[in-house]
């Protein structure tokens, strides 16, 4: 079993978030992916977050009718702040025991993986997947692929080795990062929050449910 674990605040989650899950379920033939959001985020607090029980209830309004995506409130419900670690050990021995776990972030996400809790045991344990916009280049014009394989060597292990047909680092004792270059939605949960206290419209950024959702709520105002 391939299974993906797809964590995040979700403050609130929006149609990039679900086109990431769509690319990742078709490009790495996933048989579930788990939505999970988080209850106290570890490394940075956003200015405002939704309560838990918002966040969750537009992860299902939000998550369309496909038997592979599943919502998991693992995190929410765990006292105290999430570390990821925690999850995957969760997953492995509770939820889905002997399958091929795939942790999916975005590229500045996995540039901190290094400060996270227990992260040599973490990159033991999943293989990353990094989603990035294609063709996104640094100050410095430097690419994806070079900018991740950087960072790799430096911060992580020389002995990851890069297979640039494949987009995926391995190691000899079966480690492996995957890089998925795609064109992402322009969309952000930062950019809705922004809009909702603008007092401008979620058209083409969240699902119809969600804005309805966040306006009888009267969340991010």
């Amino acid at each position: 079993m391939r299974a993906g674990l797809f964590g995040g605040t979700f403050n609130p989650i929006h149609n990039g978030h679900l086109m990431v899950a769509q690319k990742v379920l078709a490009r790495f033939a996933l048989e579930c992916l788990y939505v999970i959001p988080c209850r106290t985020p570890p490394h940075k607090q956003p200015v405002y977050l939704a309560p838990a029980a918002d966040r969750l209830r537009m992860i299902q309004l939000a998550l369309p009718d496909d038997p592979r995506l599943h919502l998991s409130e693992i995190e929410i419900q765990r006292n105290g702040a999430s570390y990821t670690i925690d999850t995957v050990h969760a997953f492995a021995a509770q939820i889905t025991p002997g399958a091929d776990l795939f942790l999916i972030m975005g590229m500045d996400a996995f540039f901190d993986i290094h400060t996270w809790k227990h992260s040599r045991s973490l990159l033991e344990a999943v293989r990353p997947l990094v989603v990035t916009r294609r063709g996104d280049t640094d100050e410095k014009g430097v690419g994806p692929i070079e900018q991740m394989d950087r960072y790799i060597q430096s911060r992580l292990s020389t002995d990851y080795r890069l297979s640039a047909e494949e987009n995926v680092w391995q190691t000899p004792a079966g480690q492996a990062i995957y890089l998925l270059e795609t064109q992402p939605l322009s969309v952000s949960s930062t950019m809705v929050r922004d809009r909702i206290r603008a007092g401008k419209g979620l058209t083409g950024l969240v699902p119809p449910l969600v804005d309805a959702y966040i306006e009888q709520k009267e969340l991010y105002r």
